[in-house]
């Protein structure tokens, strides 16, 4: 986004024009000097102008009698942040030098720091150059200071976050201040202390070029979006101004006399920070102005990151938003020290050059040597540059920026986002940029906070009939579970659960509490909690205390139980039972609302034989295995040469995982159900580990004895058969269930 809208977009987001439309423009290959030169000297043409105008910007009002020192500060801005882009900047074609923005910001605390000392003593009043040059000075060095250390801690990306509507409101409150610094510029007062005499003094040329020269320049490039339509205009301009004043017989003294030219530049005016009287500054003010600091250095960097994502897009070449900040918060160091203005990296300016023919950075060195050799051996060209023509590009820069945000976006943005955009230009026009800024980071800040409520933390509910442990069931008793699901209401949660959130949880849940007798809430997708959380998490405790309900909390890591600590609730303490996994929550629920229907089985009763004889033929084909604790059934990569049936006890399967000696448990085998059929059958080596978690008892079946069951008793074979066939599709039919519910 450029600071400087020359060229109007047709998107809200920018003030520049959508290039990222077009496809990419390659550097050429070669770096023939020509080129560079060519680029060079066009942008440092445009660099005067816009140095110029934001000098006079700065430096008007009270200060108007010494724009020519303003017009220093610009110039050795900008040339240092061009040298320094020239051998830091990760763009090759790259320009900077003031901007809009930041020298809007200037220019009121500098009225205001004015207004302080001309309305205070008399003695004061010797203080008031070196106040305002330290303060020009030392807001670049600190500027500067910050944006190379949000450069080298990599903090950049953090300034991204803030929200477009919050962007767009600072750059639309911004193009009011520079049609208000316009005004100033013209007629000498601010809009509420301008009266119809003051108005009666500015010369029809003044009204006439400045007035003309915005709006010709919103015209054209709203029309166009060539390189050359910015100083293409100020040329003409500048052209037709003398042209006007040659016919009407204005001499350039009289000009100059009205205010209608720059004074003369002379060397002498340059200043530094050495060179001001210490003693004569008024510190106290300063520090009063220092919140104007703040206010600048966040649209100062916010200014960077645009502009340098604006370059990227439109050229094709992959922007370092880092080495671009610590890039210029050297230069703004370096400018600070040797007497510049707060500088930044400019789009138009950059695609200027680079649009030029610019192949290298000599096309920047170039620009600073001539920015700075005609200050220092032409000044009196410079000093021909119209006041008109400089007041109406900053009128046109304030007007784009305006159009960009007010009328552009009306048709970009939600309704919500534009008067966001509205709301900050109002603040920033009322009580300040630095209000403004303040009130759009709370703006930025509640958005953020209604947007995230709005979206549910609650990633899953089930019951026990929708979900169920990784715990193999007999039909019996998975048919009792999908009956009585509803005894168990289950919430798995995820992301961040604050204020926000956490207030619309508890209604969710609530509107479950009681229906049931456990409450089983799983915490492992949660990332952390605020202490409002905690507040309610407590009401819950109680009110599933007062409606006798079981809860289960699982998936809360070290973390997450510290943070839990430190907001003053001991989950320990509580009448809440924690498990580390989802998985072992919902088996510890599960066989609670199972109690009693859970026994030893025979084996006939596994299979459903109801013959005593065709039980008694079966069992002699079966070997029966008993397992204390801990002892493997059977263990990965052996030969899957038996199923089993379980009769009692319990088994689960653990699969180790590579390079760890983590080991995770896939699933749990009780009374009734079959383990190992899928080897068994097709011949394949065991996948995992199955060991009995208790005294088990299973039944076992290898290959000849199922030979002999269907050599002998081939209905009986065919009965199990199905029974491992049942066992396979009530399992696909709870995976497909369980899957269901999570998409």
């Amino acid at each position: 986004m450029s600071q400087e809208p020359a060229q109007a977009s047709s998107t809200p987001f920018s003030s520049a024009p959508p290039f990222s439309s077009r496809s990419p423009l390659p550097l050429p290959q070669k770096t023939p000097l020509g080129p560079n030169i060519v680029a060079g000297t066009l942008c440092a043409l445009v660099t005067l102008a816009y140095a110029s105008s934001f000098a006079t910007l700065i430096f008007g009002g009270s200060l108007a009698s010494s724009v020519n020192l303003g017009v220093w500060t610009a110039i050795i801005g900008s040339c240092a942040t061009l040298l320094t882009l020239s051998f830091l900047s990760s763009f090759r074609f790259a320009i900077g030098g003031p901007d809009s923005n930041p020298s809007a910001i200037l220019a009121i605390s500098a009225a205001a720091i004015a207004k302080d000392i001309l309305q205070g003593p008399a003695t004061h009043q010797a203080g008031l150059l070196p106040t305002i040059f330290i303060f020009l000075f030392g807001s670049a060095m600190l500027c500067g200071v910050l944006i190379y250390l949000f450069g080298r801690f990599r903090w950049g990306r953090y300034v991204r976050y803030i929200p477009h509507p919050v962007v767009g409101g600072f750059l639309a409150g911004t193009g009011y201040l520079l049609i208000a610094g316009a005004w100033k510029m013209l007629v000498g007062k601010n809009f509420n202390h301008t009266t119809a005499a003051d108005l009666e003094v500015v010369p029809t040329l003044g009204w006439v070029f400045t007035l003309g020269t915005g709006l010709a320049l919103l015209a054209a490039t709203r029309a166009s979006k060539h390189f050359l339509v910015i100083p293409a205009v100020l040329a003409a301009s500048v052209l037709v101004f003398h042209a006007v004043l040659l016919a009407t017989g204005w001499s350039l003294g009289e000009a100059r006399t009205a205010g209608l030219l720059l004074p003369p530049l002379n060397t002498g005016d340059w200043q530094t920070p050495f060179s001001q009287p210490l003693g004569e500054v008024r510190w106290d003010l300063l520090l009063t102005h220092s919140k104007d600091f703040a206010a600048m250095t966040l649209v100062v960097l916010v200014t960077i990151l645009l502009n340098a994502t604006s370059l990227d897009l439109a050229t094709g070449r992959e922007a370092d938003f880092d080495r671009e900040l610590k890039a210029l918060g050297v230069a703004n160091i370096l400018g600070g020290l040797a007497g510049g203005l707060v500088s930044v990296n400019s789009f138009n300016r950059s695609l200027l050059n680079y649009r030029a023919g610019a192949n290298s950075p000599w096309a920047a060195r170039i620009c600073a040597t001539l920015v700075l050799g005609a200050a220092v051996f032409t000044p009196g060209a410079v000093s021909l540059l119209p006041r008109p023509v400089l007041t109406g590009l900053v009128l046109y820069l304030g007007i784009s920026l305006l159009v960009n945000w007010l009328w552009d976006a009306r048709r970009e943005l939600p309704v919500s986002d534009y008067l966001t955009v509205v709301a900050i230009l109002l603040i920033v026009g009322t009580f300040g940029i630095v209000t403004g800024v303040i009130m759009g980071v709370v703006i930025a800040s509640l958005n953020f906070v209604v947007t995230f409520s709005r979206q549910s933390v609650v990633k899953q509910r089930f019951t026990a009939g929708t979900r169920r442990s990784n715990v193999e069931r007999t039909a019996a008793e998975l048919a009792w579970l999908t009956e009585h699901g509803t005894r168990l209401h289950g919430f798995v949660l995820q992301g961040h659960i604050f204020f926000g959130t956490a207030s619309s949880l508890l209604e969710e849940i609530r509107a479950v509490l009681g229906q049931g007798e456990a409450l089983l809430i799983d915490f492992w997708m949660v990332y952390t909690i605020d202490a409002s959380s905690v507040v309610v998490l407590r009401k819950l405790l109680r009110l599933a205390g007062e409606r006798n309900t079981q809860l289960v909390f699982t998936g809360i890591d070290e973390k997450l139980r510290a943070r839990f600590s430190a907001c003053g609730l001991s989950l320990e303490k509580t009448p809440a039972r924690l498990f580390a996994d989802l998985d072992r929550g919902l088996e510890w629920t599960e066989s609670q609302l199972l109690t009693g229907s859970q026994r030893e089985m025979t084996l006939s009763e596994a299979l459903g034989l109801d013959d005593p004889v065709d039980a008694e033929a079966l069992s002699r084909h079966f070997d029966l295995l008993e397992l204390p604790a801990g002892r493997p059934l059977f263990k990965r990569n052996e030969p899957s040469n038996a199923l089993y049936l379980l009769l009692s006890g319990q088994v689960s399967v653990n699969l180790q995982q590579a390079g760890s000696d983590y080991t995770k448990r896939l699933r749990s085998y009780g009374p009734g159900t079959i383990v190992g059929e899928m080897g068994f059958y097709s011949h394949a080596p065991r996948s995992a580990d199955v060991v009995a978690d208790m005294p088990t008892c299973a039944a076992r079946l290898d290959l000849e004895q199922l030979k002999s069951l269907e050599l002998h008793r081939p209905d009986l074979a065919a009965q199990l058969h199905r029974f491992v066939i049942n066992t396979l599709a009530a399992r696909l039919r709870t995976a497909n269930q369980e899957l269901s519910q999570m998409l």
